[in-house]
């Protein structure tokens, strides 16, 4: 009998290449799936032992400590849904939109994450720059959302539109007084300056900004940062 008995190995079911993404993988471990995008997990599946640890699970765990009356939210950056999916069952009835700029990783996320079957979802393919400017033109309204949550990541780069004012400041309008705005940024050494001029700059936009590191895999721990809008 060998140590690795019963152990179960990744095994790629589906993969892809996107114009926005590059080359998108779906990893079956047992019962649970994982998308990869330049080997960099994007979503996992919600049912999954792992999710409450990570980066999902404690955002949803963010959103009932600061929103616990939550609404409705407005998600950047769908990947497979497993965000929308936690915060559909952390706050039924809730509303939820989601932004994606590719309709490849939209179409991943039909196929293997049942996103289609989440109640009270609606997905925005666009970019989310032009979304939150322009938010009439997507039936979206200023000030109408609880919590609105940044997760807009190419494999492991953050797209330079996050970072800018003009960005931060249309996240502001579409939130309501005293709702909170959550980025999720990967916090490996080699990000961690870049992230901490981040932070600081967003407190300038921000009440309360608080940090939360997340321990992920060997090559993803995170940091959520949460601020609410005054």
């Amino acid at each position: 009998m060998s140590v690795f008995d019963g152990i179960q190995l990744p095994k790629v079911i589906y993969e892809t290449d996107s114009p926005y993404n590059g080359h998108i993988q779906v990893v079956q471990i047992g019962n649970t799936l994982k998308i990869k995008v330049d080997k960099f997990e994007q979503s996992i599946s919600h049912d999954s032992p792992a999710t409450s640890r990570l980066v999902w699970g404690k955002t949803v765990d963010l959103l009932k400590e600061e929103t616990p009356e939550l609404k409705k939210v407005l998600i950047l950056g769908l990947g497979g849904g497993t965000m929308a999916k936690l915060i559909s069952l952390s706050f039924p009835g809730s509303e939820i939109i989601s932004v994606d700029i590719d309709q490849i990783m939209y179409d991943v996320a039909r196929a293997y994450f049942g996103v289609d079957q989440i109640p009270n979802h609606r997905v925005i393919i666009d970019d989310a720059l032009r979304v939150v400017v322009q938010p009439e033109k997507y039936d979206l309204t200023y000030g109408d959302f609880d919590a609105v949550i940044v997760d807009i990541y190419v494999g492991e780069k953050y797209p330079d539109l996050g970072k800018s004012g003009n960005f931060v400041a249309a996240l502001k309008r579409l939130t309501r007084h005293g709702g909170l705005l959550i980025f999720n940024r990967i916090y490996l050494e080699y990000h961690q300056d870049e992230v901490n001029t981040f932070i600081d700059y967003v407190s300038e936009f921000l009440k309360d900004v608080k940090c939360t590191i997340v321990a992920g895999y060997t090559n993803s721990d995170n940091i959520l940062i949460a601020g609410n809008v005054e």
